[in-house]
């Protein structure tokens, strides 16, 4: 094994190992914060946030891990509207002023993984709230070659011109960039025999707008 093999092997398996830990201690917080009267649980509420934060971020690495080492991810049937709820639950506490919109009917179908389209569901969430959004809405359409686009559409600024021409890939002072080109990843890594997944972006005259392409 070649040495640069072996270091990216043990950080994978670190990285995996604090991804496993972080879910345990965010279990045992959420017990502990139903136990606690109010006063409390709003003492401990920034705490929590930070836990959350930092799982979502390890979960995302490993994702980024896999995803640059071209690993196999299991595909099967889903329920979007499932999806997007359970990404606005791991954002309510994160940003506990956004207000969210499921829109997506409940008979919506698709065929993906769950777990990394619910990883760039929070991940545009979060960008949406960053931006300054107060309202993130979530839809879904069904197209007929049994392929979907699920869209988040806030009511923040929008996207910069720079970023929709590709000019930049953030307008933020401690920004990285980095969340488009995770979901991006994510949708390509969804694969149909003549079509590959990907992510656009636009505005409207209330926001921007996040579509994520599943064949």
């Amino acid at each position: 094994m070649k040495k640069e093999s072996k270091f990216e092997f043990l950080v994978a398996a670190f990285v995996h190992d604090l991804k496993n830990q972080l879910q345990a201690l965010s279990g045992q917080q959420d017990l502990l914060i139903n136990d606690l009267p109010e006063k409390y649980q709003q003492k401990l509420a920034p705490m929590l946030r930070q836990t959350n934060q930092i799982k979502e971020d390890t979960l995302r690495l490993v994702s980024l891990f896999r995803l640059e080492h071209k690993e196999h991810f299991a595909m099967d049937d889903a329920w979007p509207r499932d999806t997007a709820s359970n990404a606005i639950e791991s954002c309510r506490l994160q940003f506990p002023e956004l207000e969210f919109c499921n829109h997506i009917s409940m008979d919506a179908q698709g065929f993906y993984n769950e777990q990394l389209v619910q990883l760039a569901l929070v991940t545009l969430i979060t960008n949406s709230a960053q931006a300054g959004a107060r309202q993130v809405e979530l839809l879904c359409e069904e197209l007929d070659n049994q392929s979907l686009n699920i869209i988040i559409h806030d009511d923040g600024p929008g996207f910069s011109n720079d970023i929709l021409e590709g000019l930049a890939d953030t307008t933020k002072i401690e920004g990285t960039g980095l969340g488009l080109s995770f979901v991006e990843m994510i949708c390509q890594a969804h694969q149909a025999t003549d079509r590959a997944g990907q992510l656009t972006i636009s505005n409207s005259k209330a926001g921007a707008i996040a579509t994520l392409y599943l064949p």
